[in-house]
């Protein structure tokens, strides 16, 4: 107990789970969200360790009669305590050589209650590699479990403004800086600053950190889109076999014939390009299904027609994309490697070649993987709701929902992880987010939300859900299996350039008046 501070004495303890305890007079500072334990009963050693849930005034004057009766009983001095301030714990577990344990026995009411120093305390969460903040409140320095958050996956969750894809970018720097390569579903372009330094360097200072981009970025985004750019996002198409064009088109997957067409056509083509060595795109798929419906109307044979007629209806709508062409890009065998972030930058592309970006290449990184032919990897999947979406949210364009579903199960098997980000959690498929086995949640209002995390996460009781409605930005409950144990966080400050702050009003009209000043001069005014 050396260095602990008695700063109570249990006076209930209804179940193993809970007990409340009397605040001495002379006790430092205590509190909501402190990490407390009290000897097992009959455990040979053992501690229960809680977290104080609430403190509350004005308890009734009985509870001095029934501990100072108790003392008596069991022959101790009666405790010089504060009978007006009482705090309620829930026990987290039983701890047995660093280990947290299913307690045993309730806390027997007297025993004295200790508040855990910091070092103590840090031990106990730090048994792993990444570095992702602090204790709430504390100095205690907080560590996730690489190999758990790669293989049973995570989900970061929070309301806009709440600090998501702050929070995501600190894991990524964490988990490249182990060799761990990255892959980001970025929406909004808001992961391309990650190869710049924070400008935040005061405050990186007083945490002990120093500003750093990282070394290996490289950004995807599609021709002709609004966003950064070092290369194109293409789909090679002569890799593509009737199957994944019934998966990027589902329309096509639920007619009779016109799939068997389809595959006539890509046989052609494969055998074309056996012969001449040349590879074709979409425009040479449509090409040919539009001559093979015009063979058969001259033949008379109207199915084999309607059946060419429905594919090219079908298909065509994907060329207004411009990804479908005869070079993959990222090519994911040569660009995933260890230590790089890769960047498929989808901001101002629309929804429907989204969809068809993440089903593309999450099945392609998901062969791969399995094949052994790129290594571990990590995958963020930005605004999960839209491609991942709960029952009522889905519709035949969201084709990335399958692939995400299959990612989530089995990825686990071969080490490809999954970190699901959503400001929704209440609108994300609940296969997918259960298949998150550590969840990092940032302030939470909507009901529906916190009803979905309370039933995908574990250890989120109901006064943690009441605490994470009014969490500050930047702060977050963590809970699973990549932490010891369930823990409010501050996270750290990025060492990389946050790419997604919330704009300024004010700051961007002064920057609009400024630049359109010349074409109007009483803007000035």
């Amino acid at each position: 107990m050396s260095g602990r501070e008695v700063v109570g004495y249990v006076y209930e303890s209804p179940s193993v789970r809970e007990f409340t305890f009397v605040i001495s007079r002379d006790a430092g500072d205590v509190g909501v969200g402190d990490y407390v334990v009290v000897r097992e009963p009959g455990s040979g050693g053992r501690e229960l360790l809680g977290r104080v849930e609430d403190v509350a005034r004005d308890v009734h004057e009985g509870i001095k009669g029934e501990i100072a009766r108790a003392s008596m009983v069991s022959g101790r001095p009666v405790p010089n305590l504060d009978w007006m301030v009482v705090a309620r714990v829930e026990v987290v577990g039983a701890l047995e050589d660093g280990r947290l344990r299913d307690p045993r026995m309730p806390a027997r009411p007297t025993d004295p209650v200790y508040k855990l120093p910091e070092p103590e305390l840090e031990d106990l969460f730090s048994s792993g590699e990444l570095y992702v903040g602090r204790l709430k409140d504390s100095r205690a320095r907080i560590f996730l479990r690489l190999n758990e958050l790669l293989t049973l996956h995570c989900a970061v969750l929070g309301m806009t403004g709440s600090g998501k894809s702050y929070t995501v970018g600190v894991l990524i720097e964490e988990v490249v800086e182990r060799g761990v390569p990255v892959v980001v579903i970025d929406p909004h372009g808001e992961y391309t600053s990650l190869r710049e330094p924070s400008p935040d360097r005061e405050r990186l200072e007083r945490w002990g950190l120093e500003p750093k981009g990282l070394d290996d970025v490289v950004v995807f985004a599609p021709e002709g889109s609004d966003g950064v750019r070092d290369y194109p996002i293409t789909i090679d198409t002569t890799k593509l076999g009737q199957e994944d064009f019934e998966v990027l088109a589902p329309e096509l997957a639920k007619r009779r014939a016109a799939p068997n067409v389809l595959g006539q056509v890509l046989k052609e083509l494969r055998r074309r390009r056996n012969e001449e060595g040349e590879k074709y795109s979409l425009e040479d798929v449509v090409e040919l299904l539009e001559r093979h419906a015009e063979r058969a109307r001259a033949a008379g044979d109207m199915a084999e027609y309607q059946a060419a007629r429905a594919a090219i209806r079908d298909l065509k709508p994907l060329l207004r994309y411009g990804i479908f062409k005869t070079q993959e890009s990222p090519d994911l065998e040569r660009h995933v490697r260890p230590g790089r972030v890769l960047v498929l930058n989808l901001r101002g592309v629309p929804d429907r070649a989204q969809q068809i970006v993440v089903t593309h290449f999450l099945r392609r990184l998901f062969d791969l993987r399995s094949k052994d032919r790129i290594p571990p990897v990590f995958v963020v999947l930005e605004e999960a709701h839209n491609f991942a979406p709960a029952g009522e949210e889905r519709t035949t364009s969201k084709t990335s929902l399958s692939v995400i579903r299959d990612f989530a199960r089995e990825g686990r098997k071969f080490m490809a992880g999954l970190c699901v980000v959503s400001q929704r959690p209440g609108r994300v498929d609940t296969t997918v987010l259960s298949q998150c086995n550590t969840m990092i949640i940032l302030r939470t209002a909507n009901p529906d939300d916190l009803e979905n995390i309370r039933k995908s996460g574990e250890g989120i009781t109901k006064e943690a859900l009441e605490r994470i409605k009014g969490l500050p930005t930047g702060t977050a409950f963590i809970t699973g299996s990549a932490i010891n144990i369930p823990a409010f966080v501050d996270i750290r400050p990025r060492r990389t350039k946050h790419g997604g702050e919330t704009p300024d009003v004010l700051e961007e009209l002064k920057r609009w008046r400024e630049e359109h000043a010349q074409e109007d001069p009483t803007l000035g005014l």
